[in-house]
């Protein structure tokens, strides 16, 4: 039951406000002062209060004589700035309710009113707050997943995040796909002193490489076919906060070469334009490939490699860190709950014991999307097998080896004098077939991202079936 203040200085109108509202189940609660509804907030609000809950939303009068509706306003903002606030006011004073909208008032109703219309804009402030207190409750939840665990990798990569926060350091995160690297660039922002600026992000493989240099640095009008404005880049949007670039070995080496240059000498141009730009961000790369190996095939630089791994971070995968799988997977049912509307508050022994002997391909992401299916067919308080597709996991994905097989195995052979990329097709081919062309496991075998196998796929003009 949401409760409700109401401030006026007459009574009469308090009284039949408080009538109406609790027609429709709210508990109200009145004040003809200002002041004293002050002096009960800041009794709530004090340390280890005993006086009752917040309200839930304060409806006021505008024009009171001991204090008017917009500096009760002010200091209702300094206590608590979550609680939606509702103007009213008379005609005359329309103005002023619009600068009590400025000043952070949810909104504003003009008497004489019907109840009823006042009733509608109190569900809509209550809805508002619900979805705002909802959305960031999941927001922490989502931004905790990566953290959660006390096994010594996850210790050790919260340890090492921590500590580059604070500086300029460029950073390479390695690991595999659905290990949480992103989570980890955005922790290593929050906890640094460019927390206020902003966070850019951009996944190097999923733009096309003659798009991916205008997306980074901007472009000037005209300058090529399509470039019908201006447009300004991630780094310079990024200036004086972080840029993350996501699936760094997937960049082409033309753009390695500029890449290279920004973080010499913190400058780049716009394609279309000779005019240097000089900006101030802090690099964090992210990758799930072995660049010292794509170095080897002469893919990516070796001078950039060094520039980015100043200080690397590398992300276990979950099957190394097995004894946080429960405590994950009690972090995403309480997501989950929060999202659907659900009171899950189990997981059977089975549903237990399939979780910790999963090998996990996806990692904390894989975990996530089994914890959601079973949370979004689940009718009681318990998950179990029934709620998952076993379908959905390889009967050999418990032990690791299925990748292995296949790699080493190859499903059709090729002839001694066949090119690299004759090789490199027939390996996705097999790949995929090996996986019953089920392209989110092939690509997890093939180590790459699902967007770099799309590309490989148009590449090699290969018919899925």
């Amino acid at each position: 039951m949401a409760l409700i203040y109401i401030i006026d200085d007459e009574e009469n109108m308090c009284r039949v406000l408080k009538f109406s509202l609790e027609e429709d189940d709210y508990d109200v609660a009145y004040f003809t002062d200002p002041a004293n509804a002050l002096i009960k907030m800041r009794e709530i609000y004090s340390a280890n209060s005993q006086c009752g809950p917040r309200p839930d939303a304060i409806i006021s009068d505008l024009k009171m004589p001991q204090m008017d509706g917009l500096q009760f306003l002010s200091e209702i903002k300094r206590i608590d700035t979550s609680i939606p606030f509702i103007i009213m006011t008379a005609y005359a004073t329309i103005q002023n309710a619009v600068e009590a909208m400025k000043e952070g008032a949810f909104d504003y109703i003009l008497k004489p009113f019907d109840p009823g219309e006042l009733k509608l804009l109190i569900r809509k402030a209550l809805e508002h707050n619900r979805l705002i207190e909802e959305n960031a409750c999941l927001k922490q939840l989502e931004d905790a997943a990566v953290f959660i665990g006390r096994s010594k990798p996850i210790i050790s990569v919260n340890e090492m995040a921590e500590s580059v926060s604070n500086s300029k350091t460029t950073v390479l995160i390695t690991g595999e796909s659905g290990t949480g690297k992103e989570l980890v660039a955005k922790l290593i922002h929050k906890k640094s002193e460019r927390r206020e600026k902003p966070f850019i992000k951009i996944n190097c493989a999923a733009i096309p490489a003659n798009l991916l240099e205008s997306e980074l640095f901007g472009h000037k009008k005209g300058s090529f076919t399509g470039a019908v404005s201006d447009k300004i880049g991630k780094f310079e949007l990024a200036d004086t906060g972080t840029i993350f670039l996501d699936e760094i070995g997937d960049m082409d080496l033309n753009l390695q070469a500029k890449l290279l240059r920004i973080i010499q000498e913190r400058q780049f141009e716009k394609v279309g334009c000779n005019k240097s730009i000089t900006v101030d961000v802090r690099i964090i790369a992210a990758t799930n490939q072995n660049l010292q190996k794509l170095i080897s095939d002469g893919s990516f630089r070796e001078d950039l490699y060094y520039r980015l791994n100043v200080f690397p971070i590398k992300i276990p995968p979950l099957r190394e860190r097995k004894e946080d799988i429960m405590e994950l997977a009690e972090h995403f049912i309480k997501k989950f709950n929060a999202e659907f509307k659900k009171n899950v508050t189990a997981i059977s022994a089975e549903m237990k014991n399939f979780l910790l002997n999963y090998n996990y391909p996806g990692n904390i992401r894989e975990l996530s999307n089994i914890i959601e299916r079973a949370m979004i067919v689940v009718r009681g308080s318990e998950i179990n097998l029934t709620h998952i597709d076993k379908s959905d996991f390889p009967e050999n994905s418990h032990n690791g080896e299925a990748a292995k097989d296949i790699i080493e195995k190859p499903v059709t052979d090729i002839s001694s004098d066949a090119s690299l990329e004759q090789i490199e097709r027939q390996h996705i081919i097999d790949i995929l077939k090996s996986t019953g062309w089920h392209k989110g496991k092939a690509a997890e075998i093939l180590k790459i991202d699902r967007s770099t196998l799309y590309r490989m796929i148009k590449k090699y003009d290969i018919t899925l079936q």
